[in-house]
């Protein structure tokens, strides 16, 4: 399967047996969520998964106090895909490699995707960003998964491979 940035995908339940994150949004039971935006890192050879949300309105309180507060807003993007609102949750993203990738979210037959290719430089951009942050020990949240532990996991995985 060909994992196109800008594209929502799920992740197979393997990937969270496997890493063990509290933190982690894992699948529910009944339905196929979360799905997650996908870009690629060329440096690790991994893919970043950003989790999508449908709170749009509780978000967007959060962004405001922060704004009020006079602090950064990237870590939390509000997105139209599918003529939608979606949350994209940068401060909960995670590396994975393909193979934990389950399968493009497909709706009316159709993959979700951000289609703008602007937009999805500028989320490609924050992305970078927050990675970089994230390395340098950055904490967004009290519950923000473990992504280093979790990229040498998925690093020492692909060398296997």
């Amino acid at each position: 399967m060909e994992i196109l940035t800008g594209s929502l995908y799920f992740v197979s339940n393997d990937f969270f047996t496997k890493v063990q994150d509290p933190y982690l949004k894992i699948n529910y039971e009944s339905t196929k969520r979360p799905h997650y935006f996908a870009l690629y890192d060329s440096r690790t050879s991994l893919y970043w998964l950003v989790p999508c949300s449908s709170k749009v309105e509780k978000f967007e309180h959060l962004i405001q106090k922060k704004k009020e507060q006079h602090k950064p807003t990237d870590t939390i993007k509000i997105v139209k895909i599918f003529d939608r609102k979606t949350v994209l949750l940068f401060q909960d993203m995670f590396p994975i490699v393909a193979k934990y990738i389950d399968g493009p979210y497909i709706k009316g037959g159709q993959p979700v995707r951000i289609a703008d290719p602007k937009l999805i430089q500028e989320l490609e951009k924050t992305a970078r960003k927050i990675i970089g942050l994230l390395h340098r020990g950055v904490r967004f949240t009290p519950t923000q998964p473990n992504v280093m532990r979790i990229e040498k996991l998925m690093i020492e995985e692909l060398i296997k491979d």
